[in-house]
């Protein structure tokens, strides 16, 4: 492919296309997590929101209320995205039981 000059792009916009991939993109994790929790929160479970090492801690609760098991890190991933280095550094350390991957 050719190098970009600057009469490529006369109105200055910048790789437009890239930018509306990548806002469309964030927009679909976002449902994702808005789904999970919705999700999360029918079953019946506590789900909360995290900000580093994963997207939720979710409780497992009974049909009473009762705590069930340990709390498990959940991250939401949309289509075909990879876990970041940090994410698989986390699944690595929680191990298989405690750090799971969902895709919407």
């Amino acid at each position: 492919m050719a190098k970009r000059n600057s009469t490529d792009d006369p109105l200055k916009l910048g790789n437009a296309s890239k930018r509306f991939t990548l806002s469309t993109n964030r927009a679909k994790g976002n449902i994702a997590k808005d789904r999970f929790a919705f999700d999360q929160s029918m079953q019946g479970h506590d789900c909360k929101k995290i900000r580093e090492g994963g997207d939720f801690v979710v409780q497992k609760r009974d049909f009473f209320g009762n705590k069930v098991g340990e709390p498990a890190i959940y991250e939401v991933k949309t289509g075909n995205s990879k876990l970041t280095e940090a994410q698989e550094k986390r699944k690595r350390q929680l191990g298989r039981n405690r750090y799971k991957v969902v895709r919407y």
